[in-house]
């Protein structure tokens, strides 16, 4: 970054600095080579004035003089008539030096032996001023030149960044071989090489995770198939009534322990499925009410607006099923009998919205719930309705892959959770 930082400090001074000279290099040789033949008649008419009085010591009756004169001749002493030291030299020599201050033009000629100098106005039709248009085309050349050689200097970090943006959505998209080929000229060239470094680890933890998965599968499954076939050797025989008790308290530990196992592999899974995300276009309310009709036909109430029965919505029908079961599941689980089901159109969205009227989540956990293995404190001390947390951190995954908005709230009319999955839908429909 300090590299950068640098080089932006460097082009932009540079650009300051070299359009400004070269606009005035430029502005100065426009300037006509020779004089006006008026403004030289001044000069000399001037100079002639001058001599007759520094070195001749001609006196002039000024009153009269400036009763008809239209040049306003003033003898101001030397010491009152401050001028930069490039300037002093050649005044001092004799030579004149034309002053424009304001909306007036003076010729100054210095006299030496008087320690004096005689100023003279000049008629405003000598003033030679640039024209309007000039200055607003130099004006222009200057900052469109500073904005043109800082467009030049951004096209690489441009190019960069783009380049830095395809590869993270084509990583995030799935290809975790995806990097960024290093380029020592790159003013990003470290955060692309930390971005190279995090897709690494990434892909390195992702491939662990696989190898954990598929490790589990066996060699957890195994011992447990061999436990529950020891269990069930056991049940067949005469045990007493403490032991069957015992051996009842191993059956249920055993299929919970089952329980987690099968979830934890789907669960990890959902890494692999993605690959097969296929979405296509399907009518959102024709698919709700297909499945309450199939699964849910009394367990659910369902409401769908007029304005959304026939819109249409880009998604994956296995997975959009599997998002829909596992809300409607965790509505029965944990509400109090009351399940709602509804669709609702917004602007270029289409709403789906699951309901209950249980004891909903506190919001200052309701991000925390989609995270896996969380399960809410209302929940925690409920042993019969103990789960493991994977349900809406499975639906925050295939949201994700539908490119929509999960949001959790409090049902205003049941009171409990209130699940609401925004999809987008484009405005031409």
């Amino acid at each position: 970054m300090k590299r950068l930082t640098l080089s932006l400090l460097i082009v932009v001074v540079s650009a300051v600095i070299g359009l400004g000279w070269g606009i005035d290099q430029w502005y100065n040789d426009q300037e006509p080579s020779t004089e006006d033949a008026s403004l030289i008649a001044y000069k000399t008419v001037g100079r002639e004035l001058a001599i007759l009085l520094d070195q001749q010591g001609v006196q002039i009756e000024w009153d009269n003089w400036l009763a008809f004169s239209t040049m306003h001749p003033q003898i101001i002493p030397y010491g009152e008539f401050p001028l930069p030291q490039n300037l002093q030299k050649n005044f001092e020599k004799g030579e004149a030096l034309l002053l424009e201050s304001g909306d007036q033009l003076s010729l100054n000629y210095y006299l030496a032996s008087q320690d004096q100098v005689l100023s003279l106005t000049l008629p405003d039709e000598l003033r030679q001023d640039s024209p309007g248009w000039l200055n607003w085309l130099l004006t222009f050349l200057f900052y469109g030149g500073v904005i043109l050689v800082v467009l030049i200097w951004l096209y690489p970090l441009l190019r960069r960044l783009s380049l830095l943006r395809r590869t993270a959505q084509e990583f995030g998209a799935g290809n975790l071989q995806a990097r960024i080929a290093s380029d020592k000229n790159s003013y990003i060239s470290s955060i692309e090489l930390e971005f190279n470094r995090m897709a690494q680890r990434i892909e390195q933890l992702i491939a662990d995770n696989k190898l954990l998965s598929r490790g589990l599968s066996h060699d957890l499954r195994t011992p447990l198939a061999r436990l529950r076939f020891g269990l069930d050797v056991l049940g067949e025989a005469e045990l007493p009534s403490m032991q069957q008790q015992q051996l009842a308290h191993l059956n249920r530990d055993l299929a919970a322990m089952e329980s987690l196992v099968e979830a934890l592999l789907n669960y990890a899974r959902m890494d692999q499925a993605q690959i097969a995300f296929s979405p296509r276009e399907l009518i959102l309310s024709d698919f709700v009410r297909r499945l309450q009709q199939e699964f849910y036909i009394d367990q659910v109430e369902l409401g769908i607006d007029d304005v959304a029965e026939k819109i249409s919505v880009s998604v994956d029908p296995d997975y959009l099923a599997m998002l829909i079961h596992n809300l409607v599941q965790n509505a029965l689980h944990y509400g109090k009998g009351v399940v709602r089901v509804s669709i609702a159109l917004a602007v270029n969205s289409l709403i789906l919205k699951v309901e209950d009227n249980g004891s909903g989540i506190p919001e200052s956990e309701r991000q925390k719930v989609l995270q896996p293995f969380y399960r809410s404190s209302q929940l925690q001390s409920t042993e019969d309705r103990r789960g493991y947390g994977l349900g809406l951190a499975v639906v925050e995954r295939i949201v994700q892959w539908h490119s929509a908005q999960l949001t959790l709230g409090q049902s205003p009319s049941l009171g409990g959770l209130e699940v609401s999955v925004t999809f987008p839908v484009p405005s031409a429909r």
